[in-house]
């Protein structure tokens, strides 16, 4: 049974981008540009609830807006021993939406400041984790390895990523300024050290140091490599893969011998299980603490499910060979990986649009910042 959940752990793929800008509704329309399009209506109509009905070139004005990006990256990793140049931080031109739209601006510009992290194995055979704007661009590679790199996880200042490398012949999980490239070991104890998930000062990771494999949380504060990794969920299985979001805990467990998703609510003591079906792993819960994806897989077949815990409704997103998901800041939009290419979901007009010029060799987490 471990093996399953070691495979739902290295069961994700990668990324690498390039979508256009937009500069003016008079630009000659293009298939890729029609696809830009296609992906901008899907995030503006994610703020903007009342305006179905308006046509994107009415959206999409003409005079453009620009955001800083200056604050994305100021070095490279040292790790990326193959670069040889500096990030150089630019000002990307995006469109804005309407006046007619009446709602409150401040998701949108949350969304469109949020970053892209990937884990991914790339055409030069290098496992490496990529950064980019929201849109894909301002691609920066901060880590590059000739051993695996998984399970990323956003700090909520978005100044830091955890991921689990392998480049010491075992899993490890290590912390890394995504701007000064600095990082230390947080899990490195005998066994498996994986699943790393942010909790405030904290870190939440799978461990099979003591019996079996259960989640313990790390503090990070004041960090030191001695510091001890305390038991939080220990059950008589295999417990991992856990994510917190508002102090609601959701976590994969197999102690029905299939494993499942389970919550832990803030305001409850006891855990319950909330997939449905066989097979359930890689649960993420959106940062309200109000959703969450998790993969069901079936005889080959793999969906993406979504469940919101408000009306404890589950519906299927998507099928495929899904491997990952995530939720933006906005706790409404989605990245996902589906037949190797990342795909954004707009979950209040339940439609996608593909992130056609993300290519890598093959792609391992996505991950949206807070």
């Amino acid at each position: 049974m471990k093996k399953i959940f070691i495979f739902a752990i290295l069961i994700k793929s990668g990324l690498a981008v390039n979508l256009f800008p937009y500069h003016s509704i008079n630009n000659r329309l293009n298939s890729q540009s029609q696809k830009n399009i296609d992906l901008y209506k899907l995030l503006t109509t994610n703020i903007c609830h009342n305006d179905r009905n308006i046509k994107v070139s009415q959206k999409i004005t003409a005079t453009t807006n620009n955001y800083n990006l200056t604050t994305l990256m100021n070095s490279y990793s040292t790790l990326a021993l193959n670069l040889s140049h500096v990030f150089l931080a630019q000002q990307q031109p995006i469109a804005k939406s309407p006046a007619q739209c009446s709602t409150d601006n401040a998701a949108r510009q949350q969304l469109f400041s949020a970053k892209i992290a990937l884990a991914i194995f790339d055409n030069d055979r290098k496992y490496k984790v990529l950064i980019s704007n929201f849109s894909g661009q301002n691609i920066q590679t901060i880590v590059s390895s000739k051993a695996p790199i998984t399970s990323l996880s956003w700090n909520a200042s978005n100044t830091s990523l955890a991921y689990v490398s392998y480049e010491n012949g075992k899993p490890i999980i290590y912390v890394q300024n995504v701007y000064t490239a600095q990082r230390y070991i947080v899990a490195n104890f005998d066994g498996s050290n994986s699943s790393p998930a942010f909790d405030g000062n904290s870190l939440l990771v799978s461990l099979s140091k003591d019996y079996g494999t259960h989640i313990y949380q790390i503090d990070l504060h004041n960090y030191t490599a001695q510091k001890t990794a305390l038991p939080l969920v220990s059950t008589d299985s295999i417990d991992t893969e856990a994510d917190i979001g508002n102090g609601n805990l959701i976590f994969t467990s197999n102690k029905n011998s299939k494993p499942q998703i389970y919550l832990k609510s803030k305001n409850t003591a006891q855990a319950k299980q909330i997939s449905i079906g066989l097979n359930n792993t890689t649960g993420r819960i959106s940062g309200d603490g109000s959703k969450i994806l998790y993969i069901h897989g079936s005889r080959g077949q793999y969906d993406l499910m979504y469940y919101n815990l408000k009306t404890e409704v589950t519906r299927k997103i998507d099928s495929g060979k899904i491997l990952s998901g995530s939720f933006a800041a906005d706790n409404t939009t989605i990245a996902y990986i589906k037949n190797n290419q990342v795909v954004i979901y707009n979950s209040n007009y339940n439609n996608t649009a593909p992130m056609a010029n993300l290519r890598a060799r093959e792609f391992f987490d996505v991950k949206l910042s807070k």
